[in-house]
C-alpha cells in the first residue's frame, strides 16, 4: 500500500508506522510538492498533518478535490476539539486522528480507509476463481492457499484493483517502490 505523507506544519509527528514494511511512503512538506506528487503518482492513502486554518492546507485540500483522487485522506492534527474534527471530515477527509496517536491505531485506520475506498469496505475480494483475504493477506485460488511474498501480494492486489485497465511496468514500479522505483 502506497502512502503520501504531507507535513504542512513545521513540527512533524512520529511517522514510525510508515517504517513498517507494510507501507511504501513518500514525504513532502509543501503544498507545491504535494501537488506535484499527486499529479505524478497514485496513492492509496494521503496523510495530511496540518491545521485547517493554514492557507497551504486549504490549497492541498482544493488540489485533492480538483484531481478527484481515489485515495483515502486522513487528517492528523494536534487540535482535539470535536468542532475541528467535524470541519476536517466536512472538508473531504475520510478520517481524522489527533496527535499524539498510537502508530498501530493509525495503521489500522489507514487499512480501514483503503478498504472502504478501494474495496467497498469488504474484507475479502472475490475475483474470478480467486479469493483475497485483505486482513490476513492470503490469496486462495480454487480454495487452495497460494503462498506469496509481500511484493508478489502487493503486485497482485494492484493488478486486481486495476483489472479494467492496462497497467505498465513503470506504473507498477512507481506504486511498489515510489521514488526508489528507478533503483529497483
Amino acid at each position: 500500500m502506497k502512502l503520501l505523507f504531507i507535513n504542512i506544519l513545521s513540527e512533524a509527528p512520529s511517522a514510525s508506522f510508515a517504517e513498517d514494511r507494510e507501507f511504501v511512503s513518500e514525504y513532502v512538506n509543501t503544498a507545491h510538492a504535494a501537488s506535484e506528487k499527486m499529479h505524478l503518482y497514485e496513492y492509496d492513502c494521503i496523510l495530511l498533518y496540518c491545521s485547517l486554518q493554514n492557507t497551504a492546507t486549504r490549497e492541498v485540500l482544493a488540489e485533492i478535490g480538483k484531481l478527484a483522487l481515489n485515495s483515502g485522506l486522513i487528517i492528523l492534527s494536534a487540535d482535539i476539539s470535536v468542532e475541528y474534527r467535524i470541519q476536517a471530515l466536512n472538508s473531504g477527509a475520510d478520517d481524522c486522528l489527533t496527535i499524539p496517536y498510537h502508530s498501530e491505531e493509525l495503521g489500522a485506520r489507514i487499512r480501514a480507509v483503503i478498504r472502504r475506498k478501494k474495496f467497498n469496505a469488504r474484507d475479502q475480494i472475490h475475483f474470478a476463481n480467486t479469493v483475497i483475504d485483505l486482513g490476513s493477506k492470503h490469496v486462495f485460488v480454487w480454495n487452495t492457499l497460494i503462498p506469496l511474498t509481500r511484493k508478489e501480494y502487493d503486485i497482485f492486489i494492484y493488478l486486481v484493483m486495476n483489472h479494467d485497465k492496462t497497467v505498465s511496468h513503470t506504473r507498477i514500479s512507481d506504486y511498489l517502490w515510489g521514488e526508489d522505483a528507478d533503483n529497483k
